[in-house]
């Protein structure tokens, strides 16, 4: 792990800011930790659901204002919150989805003329092959499939049922 912490601090020192998502609130911990250890404290922070809001806001300002070169998140920041431009964005470990991969990169390069720049470091190798394939898919522009079912008759009983409630004043016939 220590190589992937040298990588990641290099990757950092090359962009003005840094999105770093990772899977879970004790990975994002850990390595903020080993991240604060090799640059020091004023240039990378943690942001998850567990934190108070008082520190998530504070986190998602010194970054938007560039105070702060890296952010470390969970799930918690891939939607919506409003942090300034984002040069790059780094995925430690596997996340399981086309769709969640290409959510978290996007939130980099967000300027006209700009590009969405990310970095996968997979942890095993079983995240390595993973990472090849998903790498591959996305290359090929392939995205997640969603399972239609075949015959959806209790979705079109429920829209019929809406749709009667809705002439009768809410109640079913």
């Amino acid at each position: 792990m220590d190589e992937i912490y040298r990588q990641i601090a290099g990757l950092i020192d090359q962009h003005r800011t840094t999105l770093i998502f990772v899977n879970t609130r004790k990975m994002a911990e850990r390595i903020t930790a080993r991240l604060t250890d090799v640059m020091g404290p004023e240039q990378v922070t943690c942001h998850h659901s567990s934190l108070s809001k008082e520190r998530r806001l504070d986190a998602e300002h010194r970054l938007k204002s560039g105070m702060l070169r890296a952010l470390v998140a969970t799930a918690s920041l891939e939607l919506g919150i409003d942090i300034g431009e984002v040069d790059l964005v780094i995925q430690v470990g596997a996340t399981r989805s086309i769709a969640t991969f290409l959510q978290r990169v996007g939130r980099s390069g967000h300027a006209i003329g700009k590009i969405p720049k990310g970095r996968l470091f997979p942890l095993t190798t079983d995240e390595l092959v993973e990472a090849a394939a998903l790498l591959r898919a996305i290359k090929r522009g392939d995205l997640d499939r969603t399972p239609q079912p075949a015959a959806p008759l209790d979705i079109l009983r429920a829209a019929g049922r809406g749709s009667v409630r809705g002439r009768r004043g809410g109640r079913m016939a």
